[in-house]
């Protein structure tokens, strides 16, 4: 049988998987990996006793208990959590120097040229989960195939700790009858429009023409495409986290005014945000530079351990970012926002609590407003204001 060579590896709830590790008796128990002094504390891994509960990654903590009286929560790890996922980063680039990091405990890699040190990717991939096992106690699932979008959903079919090679013919059979919600690309508002339409498995997304895609969205032909097992990205090896976004505002003219420039900065926010969330990733950290009309720039930077993806968050921390780097009453000439840290998004709205599922929705209809239009159809009134007092700048 003639396999891909795109390998997708899945850790299913990754720091709850090296809880277990440290704490065999836990297999029991349904447990959480929750920081519990936090003042609103969610869940960050449920154990898969816990799972099976119903209780889900991004769940309020209080919910969490709710659902399941018997819940005992860890404290997380990160240091430990980076450790182990530093060493399997490690061993996969021991296989292949084509690995991308997808997120915690996600990786693809590219096993294309591999044969003549580790066999036929299946062995290979078998030679690697081994390893893995062996220098973490981890038994990931295995997806491997032709693309990304066929090796994701075999993991997510044959978790926890499967292993699948799937050889072209078989990719089209896996996908056909699986439930669309597991098909990369789609969260809880599409299928919320895929419900209405009576579509339920990835299948009759495969079976839509143009014009029916289109109806989905801006995004439509994509996804119709990945319901095909048709999927072209390469295994990226750039790190995420390592990528950056920026923007820059000139000021004409310079201004001292604070909250002029906290608007043009939350005008920098929607764009780089938009881009985030097109991308599916989110930020951990903003950076503002100050460029003052005399010559020298302040910076300063804000971070965050929660993966912020709307920009009412990112905001946020914008502002704090903002505020470290204005201390001068000097007039400002430049102003640039850096998103960096980022990393892969995957929170559903269903885990959320109605008021943040509000702001996603919110979140959603603004960035169909902004794909469709452009940005300059729907801005804050501040924004307008500002403009007018610039004497109609924008």
């Amino acid at each position: 049988m003639s396999t891909g060579t795109i390998l997708h590896i899945n850790a299913v709830g990754f720091p709850a998987a090296i809880e277990m590790n440290l704490d065999r008796s836990l297999k029991a128990w349904p447990f959480v990996v929750a920081n519990e002094r936090a003042p609103r504390a969610v869940v960050i891994a449920p154990s898969p006793s816990a799972h099976r509960e119903g209780v889900r990654p991004g769940m309020v903590l209080s919910m969490a208990k709710s659902i399941c009286p018997k819940l005992a929560v860890r404290p997380p790890q990160p240091e430990l959590y980076r450790k182990i996922e530093d060493t399997l980063q490690k061993l996969c680039l021991s296989f292949t120097p084509l690995v991308e990091h997808a997120g915690t405990g996600h990786l693809y890699l590219d096993l294309a040229g591999t044969s003549r040190l580790f066999g036929a990717p299946e062995d290979a991939s078998q030679k690697l989960r081994a390893r893995i096992y062996e220098q973490t106690g981890l038994t990931p699932t295995l997806g491997l195939s032709s693309n990304k979008t066929v090796s994701k959903v075999a993991t997510r079919v044959f978790r926890p700790s499967g292993f699948v090679a799937l050889s072209a013919n078989e990719e089209s059979q896996l996908l056909r009858h699986q439930p669309a919600a597991i098909l990369p690309g789609i969260g809880p508002v599409l299928l919320g429009r895929l419900s209405l339409l009576d579509i339920e498995e990835i299948g009759q997304i495969a079976d839509l023409t143009a014009g029916e895609a289109r109806a989905l969205g801006p995004r439509g032909l994509e996804l119709v495409m990945r319901a095909r097992g048709i999927d072209s990205s390469p295994v990226d090896p750039e790190p995420v986290e390592r990528k950056t976004v920026d923007d820059t505002i000139v000021f004409e003219p310079d201004t001292s005014d604070s909250e002029i420039m906290k608007i043009r900065l939350r005008s920098l926010v929607a764009e780089l945000g938009f881009a985030l969330r097109k991308a599916n990733v989110g930020t951990h950290k903003t950076s503002v530079a100050i460029s003052y009309t005399d010559g020298p720039t302040a910076r300063a930077t804000a971070r965050t351990s929660q993966l912020l993806v709307r920009d009412d968050e990112i905001f946020s921390l914008a502002v704090q970012a903002f505020e470290r780097a204005k201390k001068r009453r000097v007039r400002v000439r430049r102003l640039e926002l850096i998103l960096s840290e980022i990393d892969a998004a995957g929170a559903s709205l269903d885990l959320f609590e109605p008021e943040e599922i509000r702001l996603f929705r919110f979140q959603s209809a603004l960035d169909k407003v902004h794909s469709r239009f452009g940005f300059k159809a729907l801005v804050p009134c501040s924004a307008l204001l500002v403009a007018n007092s610039l004497g109609g700048q924008s």
